[in-house]
């Protein structure tokens, strides 16, 4: 699963890297152009001051005149130069050229060349080419100057544009990841609430986040909300259901075991069985309302906390005899498994330990990437050929015991359903019946 900060920061320092090297290129290519562009137009102007300059004297030879011969075209390589064609043969160069000579070709009249070469002392140079006409004669006039303190100072400004402009990229990839995570610090706190939701500290979502993630927020603490009461109200109804057909139960077997009914001993027998039968079933139902407690649903079971409540209300079940339980665990105490789920296996196990055993029932819980549960108990155990037997619906270690059949069935569903193992042995330590129970929680969806 990918991200949302880093989505966030890697789009973002895209956007600003691709934005400054835009930016870096636009500029560059602004200021070349427009150096260039005014380095041509002083040629030009430079060019028409040597055509106001130049004639053709009586013997047809081009003559210039001192005057517009600048110092620096006598300085030899200094850096600025020009060449004068007459009708594309006879030409007159500055003496900045000293002993080199560029080859150029003549223009024609009003056509303009500007163009890059390498003049003396391999000195890179803009040249720039005009076509005159002038006392009726073909004149082409080249100026032609040296880039090299320009190009120093381009790549000097290049330097510092790029230095400044990795910095102002930092600064700005700094205010972009404080933005990002003051922007998802909210959706954290949220990502929080919901763990302890998870883990069953909350029952509600109270993070405020941004007003694009509070719609879904309120509605999952709708549902949440929902879900508590309707299962609230199930149980409810349950139990009343329960303590109802108790009653009426308890008045049929008065009236099975009536004087009336005397002279219909198989139909009393008949009433008898099944009330006793719907008994059993009702008292399974109000026994697992108790062990179950709280009807928030929760992912996570603690239980250092929840194990006690399970054993004292046990002990209050099977009052008549004295029970000495033990548990322990490789400390770790909180298990990732569904705390309805967990509470309901650990009942239905430990209530027929606490059924059978003699006075003592021991627990040891084993979390490391499976759940691993053993109980065992002093009870009368049973023998091999009966224990694969005891895992089936309504199969019961002994018809005189009060029970359904049903707790270790119901075991057994639960451990499928985390795609776990039951295992039922004779307890070599205690003599009784020993439960091994393997769990895999990361495999197990949420218990409806």
């Amino acid at each position: 699963m990918k991200s949302l900060r880093r989505q966030l920061s890697l789009g973002l320092t895209l956007s600003l890297v691709g934005l400054l090297t835009l930016q870096w290129a636009v500029v560059t290519f602004t200021i070349d152009h427009l150096i260039q562009s005014q380095m041509t137009a002083r040629m030009q102007q430079e060019a028409e001051g040597l055509l106001a300059g130049a004639s053709v004297n009586a013997r047809g030879q081009l003559v210039l005149e001192p005057r517009v011969m600048a110092t620096a075209y006598q300085r030899p390589f200094s850096g600025r130069y020009f060449i004068v064609l007459l009708d594309g043969a006879a030409h007159v160069q500055s003496r900045s050229w000293w002993d080199v000579t560029l080859p150029v070709n003549a223009l024609k009249v009003g056509e303009e060349r500007v163009t890059h070469v390498t003049g003396p002392e391999s000195q890179p140079l803009l040249l720039l080419g005009h076509g005159y006409r002038k006392q009726q004669r073909m004149i082409t006039i080249y100026i032609a100057e040296s880039l090299v303190e320009l190009q120093q100072s381009l790549h000097l400004f290049h330097w510092l544009y790029g230095v400044f402009s990795l910095l102002g990229l930092l600064a700005l990839l700094a205010l972009q990841r404080w933005i990002v995570v003051n922007t998802l610090t909210p959706l954290q706190q949220i990502k929080e609430s919901l763990a302890r939701v998870a883990s069953g500290e909350l029952q509600q979502i109270n993070a405020h986040g941004p007003a694009e993630v509070m719609p879904l927020i309120n509605e999952f603490n709708r549902i949440l909300k929902s879900a508590s009461q309707k299962t609230r109200r199930s149980r409810l109804a349950i139990g009343n259901l329960a303590h109802g057909l108790k009653t009426r139960l308890a008045q049929l077997q008065l009236l099975s075991g009536s004087d009336s009914t005397a002279e219909h001993a198989e139909l009393r027998r008949m009433v008898q069985r099944c009330s006793e039968e719907i008994y059993q079933d009702v008292e399974r139902e109000l026994k697992r309302a108790r062990l179950m407690g709280d009807v928030y649903t929760s992912q996570q079971t603690d239980l250092a906390l929840e194990l006690p409540k399970l054993v004292a209300v046990l002990q209050k079940i099977y009052s008549e005899k004295t029970i000495a339980f033990a548990w322990q665990h490789d400390g770790q105490a909180r298990v990732i498994i569904d705390r309805e789920d967990m509470l309901e296996l650990l009942g239905n196990v430990l209530d027929n330990a606490f059924k059978w055993c003699h006075g003592q029932v021991q627990l040891h819980v084993s979390v490391q990437e499976t759940i691993h549960i053993i109980v065992e108990d002093d009870g009368p155990g049973s023998h091999a050929p009966a224990l694969e037997a005891l895992l089936q619906r309504g199969m019961r270690m002994d018809e005189s015991k009060p029970g359904s059949g049903l707790g270790l069935a119901i075991v057994q569903d639960i451990v499928q359903h985390y795609h776990g193992q039951i295992t039922l042995t004779h307890s070599k330590r205690l003599g009784g019946l020993h439960v091994n129970i393997t769990l895999v929680p990361t495999m197990a969806g949420t218990s409806v």
